[in-house]
């Protein structure tokens, strides 16, 4: 580890090389984004991982389920990275001279993290429970609730949510910058993230209809805006129906849908930025979690139901609502609460799972990291 004096306070800071390894999902750059972003101590290098093939994906994992608990050699090391991954990315990894740990998420990148740990003699971090080597061998598991093991664990880090990048300061620095760029007039705004299709949510043209229908009578009593977006899970009727209703409505300055080309850089942050209020569909924890996390007063919008049997992650919504300032009610009670939400002079608090993990990280370091805790 590199120490270096500090100039202003005259002690010795410790500086640490991080490898982040990506699968090039959204959601999982995102989590790992955001434990590094409240690292401040780190240098992190960003790997995007390509694998030959799918097969070559599941071979890697077959390969950790078999020998994760054994110490390999360096040249078998390389032999299994050679047959399992793109030569461009397997050149760009075997460069990489140390670390001091390796941050991932997402399963097809774990074999990797734990293959180029031993390599490196870097320590292993993964956000999420991978598939299907799980995290015992990892020198620290993020986990949110639906995935905490039975026992208590020394290696585990227990979050609700998942981490993420949304911070309350950062969204409001956000808001000042497009506010001026977009020549926004001074008016509440009301954000609306909407999730799609899994295998035990969907959202009809039904529901859509209500929910618009409902959102524009609210601005109609507030005199307020509406920005929404849509995800690729949308289905493509309720996304059709959507534009069709809000795309020339001056009630929504910011839409943002697959057919559409997006008026600003990554458009959840900047929605969750310049909204007073956040809606977020059920269907989309990662969503719930980025807007329980925004410092702004957020509601869960219940979808359609594929199936009776209902997903963990609606335990661990009760949870979010208990700690940060979230409420989840039917399409039909969302107008009575929206309406009173802006105005009321209550402390917003937010979900701080990101630095809960960044500061578990930080201990596995051997340092200490003050968590905040975000209230207005």
């Amino acid at each position: 580890m590199e120490n270096r004096q500090s100039e202003d306070i005259g002690v010795a800071e410790r500086y640490f090389d991080a490898i982040v390894l990506s699968d090039g999902k959204a959601g999982h750059v995102n989590q790992s984004l955001g434990v590094i972003q409240r690292l401040p101590m780190c240098h992190p290098r960003w790997v995007n991982v390509k694998f030959r093939g799918k097969r070559h994906d599941n071979f890697m994992r077959l390969l950790i389920c078999l020998f994760g608990g054994f110490r390999l050699p360096n040249w078998l090391i390389k032999r299994f990275l050679h047959i399992g991954l793109q030569s461009e990315t397997l050149h760009e990894i075997l460069a990489l001279k140390r670390a001091d740990f390796i941050l991932s998420t997402g399963s097809s990148v774990a074999s990797i993290n734990l293959l180029l740990g031993q390599f490196l003699g870097a320590k292993n971090v993964t956000c999420r429970r991978p598939s299907p080597m799980g995290a015992i061998y990892f020198d620290l598991a993020i986990l949110p609730q639906e995935n905490w093991p039975r026992r208590e664990k020394k290696h585990v880090c227990k979050t609700i949510g998942v981490p993420n990048s949304i911070s309350e300061d950062k969204l409001n620095a956000r808001r000042r910058q497009l506010r001026t760029e977009l020549n926004l007039p001074n008016r509440p705004r009301i954000g609306v993230l909407i999730g799609g299709e899994d295998r035990y949510d969907t959202i009809t043209e039904h529901t859509a209809t209500r929910l618009i229908d409902d959102l524009e009578a609210v601005c109609g009593k507030l005199d307020c805006q509406i920005l929404l977006t849509t995800s690729r899970r949308t289905p493509s009727g309720v996304a059709t129906l959507i534009s069709q209703r809000l795309s020339d409505s001056d009630l929504c300055p910011i839409l943002v849908a697959a057919d559409r080309e997006s008026p600003i850089s990554n458009p959840v942050e900047g929605i969750l930025a310049l909204s007073d209020v956040i809606l977020v569909t059920e269907d989309s924890f990662s969503m719930v979690c980025e807007a329980a996390s925004s410092g702004r007063h957020a509601f869960i919008v219940p979808v359609d139901h594929r199936t009776r049997r209902r997903p963990k992650r609606h335990r661990v919504y009760a949870d979010i609502i208990s700690r940060a300032s979230v409420g989840w009610y039917s399409v039909e009670a969302l107008d009575r609460h929206i309406r009173h939400a802006p105005i009321e002079p209550v402390p917003v608090n937010s979900l701080c799972d990101t630095e809960v993990a960044a500061s578990a990280v930080a201990h596995m370091l051997g340092l200490s990291l003050e968590i905040g805790v975000s209230t207005r």
